[in-house]
């Protein structure tokens, strides 16, 4: 063959792959990409213990084939607006400023979401957000995504996805269902309520057909997909907003073809020994998630704005959360009539007595008692002075209450959850006394450690005494001999066993929902973003030179400079 002959068949074939290196970069296949591509699922309100109850084989199939945990924590405010926040902009209420939702004060301009972030680095990609509550597109994600969705139904939600999972190109889609929400501040947000739970098997139902238009995906496989799912917050009774573990508790899922299977939980920070009680060893009612006893309404409870009353109770907790130990309030609100026997807000340690008329609240407060030990609290209430609370028989504090009007809601007690079984506390209840006056400070300190007899100095004054101590059954005998015996609904009976403390350090926290999202489309996480959250699964890797022919010089991505390479081996410039 002539020499002149060859120069020119290289030079064919220098264009040729000068063709395909421009049509490589034109098209952006997803073997010349360095990113990946994400799928964010949001089911609003759902408890992970209550997940891992409920059939839901779509989730589980994710959680076999990725990383997952049961112990994540929303570790800030557990409201909507606050939680979504944290999920979609990476850092906490602090910085976000969304305290509620009502969203005043927001302070995404300064941290947007990750949304955002894509189309501000990469306005080429196409994104997508589907919600069924619209305040996360009408104030979180706002015109920051390329198509904005909101719809009624997490069946019309999850179908938005599928079709554009079918039709589009999309390279991040967000999604929101919230019917688990809606069940539990229905029917209880709990793994023993039928209805929540069949409100997370119907999402599980939506996560199986997105997921499965998301594999039948022709480049799925190329186009390295991750799955996340996550949860906004728990619950407890039919409320959440609290610092309780059922409420704070949540999950993480992330799935992907190059994701390791790994289980995160919360490691054993201790083991408490048994905790020693004065009154000996007797079996005991453990209250956990929406669990009480319930007084039943007598009037000998009812108060009005002059009856002075004296309550006392022993508890034994490792939880220092928004809780409803013993009160006839409901604890949504401190300026709710009624008293409660709770924690300093938001996780103690100290406890409380909270006290209102529906109008003006007054706060007492005490020391840490979440340590695992039985404790005695006692709180007297001088309508036309001022109320006391002694911890173990020890004065803590007191404050005047003279101006409070009526502290009755309907004649009942409740022990271990409010009135509207909410603010549940985690924890063992016994010797609950009600007496209709003040009892001395002698009195509270020489009787804080025993059981009730015909000596008490104010027997004639009781009015309800129940010991909790039956060790079996609902059936909860009032001592006092007036007959106002309570019921329990839902506690547990046990012993004074030892108790094991966990600790959640290890677990992922919402703030690293949307950061793994960032990092696994090979978003680089700037130290000037100021972001929370860490990449649970690490940062990406671009594709090396062998996954991409045509980047020459190997950096993950096909630029000018490989257009040049290929210019330069056959002898071609930009002018031929």
């Amino acid at each position: 063959m002539p020499l002149a002959s060859y120069i020119e068949g290289m030079k064919i074939q220098g264009r040729l792959a000068l063709f395909s290196l421009c049509s490589c970069a034109i098209s952006l296949s997803a073997f010349c990409q360095p990113s990946g591509r994400v799928l964010m699922i949001g089911i609003d309100g759902v408890r992970p213990d209550a997940l891992q109850v409920a059939e839901t084989p779509a989730l589980d199939a994710l959680v076999a084939n990725g990383y997952a945990s049961f112990d994540a924590m929303n570790d800030d405010i557990t409201i909507s607006g606050p939680g979504w926040s944290a999920i979609h902009c990476g850092v906490r209420s602090g910085k976000h400023n969304v305290v509620d939702n009502s969203f005043d004060g927001q302070n995404y301009f300064q941290f947007p979401g990750w949304l955002e972030r894509l189309e501000s680095l990469h306005p080429e990609w196409n994104t997508l957000s589907v919600c069924q509550w619209s305040p996360i597109n009408g104030q979180i994600v706002g015109n920051s995504a390329d198509v904005v969705v909101n719809t009624g139904s997490a069946a019309g939600a999850a179908q938005e996805v599928v079709n554009a999972l079918e039709n589009g190109d999309p390279h991040a889609l967000f999604v929101h269902l919230d019917e688990p929400d809606y069940a539990g501040h229905s029917y209880g947000f709990s793994p023993s309520v039928l209805p929540y739970l069949e409100s997370i098997e119907e999402m599980d139902a939506e996560v199986g057909l997105m997921v499965e238009a998301l594999v039948a995906r022709p480049m799925y496989a190329e186009e390295n997909w991750l799955v996340i799912v996550t949860t906004d917050h728990g619950g407890i009774g039919t409320v959440h907003g609290g610092n309780s573990i059922e409420e704070r508790r949540v999950f993480v899922i992330a799935s992907g073809l190059g994701v390791d299977t790994e289980l995160v939980a919360p490691d054993t920070l201790s083991v408490l020994g048994v905790a020693e009680n004065c009154l000996g060893a007797m079996p005991r009612l453990f209250f956990q998630g929406n669990a009480r006893a319930v007084v039943p309404e007598f009037n000998d409870f009812v108060v009005g704005a002059t009856q002075d009353f004296t309550v006392e109770c022993r508890v034994k907790t490792t939880q220092a959360a928004d809780v409803a130990m013993v009160g006839n309030k409901d604890w949504d609100s401190g300026l709710n009539p009624g008293w409660v026997f709770s924690f300093v807000y938001p996780s103690g340690p100290g406890w409380k007595v909270n006290v209102s008329d529906g109008s003006s609240r007054v706060d007492l407060e005490g020391p840490p008692i979440a340590d695992g030990e039985w404790h005695t609290l006692s709180c007297t209430f001088d309508r036309d002075g001022v109320a006391r609370i002694y911890t173990d028989g020890v004065l803590s504090d007191e404050q005047d209450i003279s101006g409070l009007g009526s502290l009755d809601v309907d004649g009942r007690l409740f022990f271990g959850a409010d009135a509207l079984a909410g603010y549940g506390m985690e924890g063992a209840v016994a010797e609950v006394r009600y007496w209709n006056a003040v009892l001395s400070a002698a009195e509270i300190a020489d009787w804080h450690c025993s059981e009730l007899t015909d000596f008490h100095p104010s027997l004639a004054a009781l009015r309800g005494y129940w010991q909790l101590n039956e060790g079996a059954g609902d059936f909860l005998e009032d001592a006092s001999g007036l007959g106002h015996h309570a019921v329990n609904e839902g506690g547990v009976w046990g012993s004074d066993e030892g108790l094991v403390v966990w600790d959640y350090g290890n677990t992922p926290r919402l703030v690293d929902v949307p950061v793994t999202a960032l990092a696994h489309m090979c978003v680089t996480i700037e130290e000037e973003w100021g972001l929370d959250g860490v990449p649970l699964l690490g940062t990406c890797f671009p594709p090396t030179p062998d996954s991409c022919s045509e980047d020459l010089d190997g950096d993950g991505a096909v630029t000018v400079t490989d257009l040049l390479l290929v210019l330069g081996a056959f002898g071609q410039t930009c002018t031929e």
